[in-house]
């Protein structure tokens, strides 16, 4: 009888013991999940003002020197988020492995280099923001949102952590490549081919898109594409404005980052509402 009791109690110790280490292991799961969003907020602006300094560097280098000031001023922020980036690693145990460290030593590799043509930064710039994307997309699936265990918020990080940058990224590249044309004044046949499949890529991830964009940035987002495929297809970009195309490309993507953002913190709420079951 005794010996039945002491192996009922053994069995039910080891069952709490078990339920115990799920309920802690789903709990430090859930907060690592509310911690990494900050470490991808931060993501989320390093790419943002690295395409940005793109943008201006491609027309800085045919030309445009009235970018110049705010090329040094992107420069800083830059570095100074790459700052946050290891910090914020170096706080919460992540991997070396997947570390920022690397495309920041892309990043210094770059803007060291002072012999760069217009064409060779655009190729570095979006090497190095491609670099970015998938360290972004890493540090998602290490804080456990692309990789979550809810699917509704798995969906949710992917949308943010990927479809919605890529789009931007597109736009980014329009941007760029759109500014050195304009700035330089002449369009050659690859960079018209370059533009036409980059616009092609944006109506791609734009359809992907399953939370639709606010319709004021919906429309704006359309009629950037549309007057930049017309102006292509008129051979009237060369003619345009460098400043006012980096203008209004850059609102429909600050939008977007916005709407991104806002997107993360609806995704945090969802995380913390998250009800934990065994």
């Amino acid at each position: 009888m005794i010996v039945t009791s002491l192996f009922a109690l053994t069995c039910l110790t080891i069952i709490a013991l078990a339920i115990g280490r799920l309920i802690w292991s789903k709990k430090a799961s859930k907060q690592r999940a509310i911690m990494g969003i900050s470490g991808i907020i931060l993501f989320i602006e390093l790419i943002k003002i690295t395409q940005q300094h793109r943008g201006m560097h491609s027309g800085f280098l045919n030309g445009n020197l009235e970018f110049e000031t705010k090329l040094i001023n992107l420069k800083s922020n830059i570095t100074t988020l790459y700052t946050n980036l290891l910090e914020f690693e170096s706080e919460h145990a992540y991997p070396p492995s997947l570390s920022t460290h690397y495309p920041y030593k892309q990043w210094q590799r770059l803007i060291e280099n002072d012999t760069l043509k217009s064409a060779d930064s655009f190729q570095l710039h979006s090497g190095l923001i491609a670099r970015q994307l998938d360290a972004m997309w890493d540090m998602s699936d290490e804080f456990s949102l692309t990789s979550n265990h809810q699917e509704h918020i798995q969906n949710l990080a992917q949308q943010l952590v990927k479809t919605l940058p890529e789009l931007a990224e597109s736009l980014g590249q329009v941007r760029a490549l759109s500014v050195q044309v304009a700035s330089k004044q002449e369009m050659s046949a690859d960079k018209k081919l370059q533009l036409l499949f980059t616009l092609g890529k944006i109506e791609e991830h734009h359809r992907r898109l399953t939370t639709p964009l606010p319709d004021s940035t919906n429309e704006r987002l359309i009629n950037f594409i549309q007057e930049i495929k017309e102006s292509i297809n008129h051979s009237t970009l060369y003619n345009q404005n460098p400043d006012a195309i980096f203008q209004e490309a850059t609102q429909v993507i600050d939008e977007i980052f916005v709407f991104i953002l806002a997107g993360f913190d609806s995704l945090k709420t969802t995380i913390k509402d998250v009800k934990i079951l065994f």
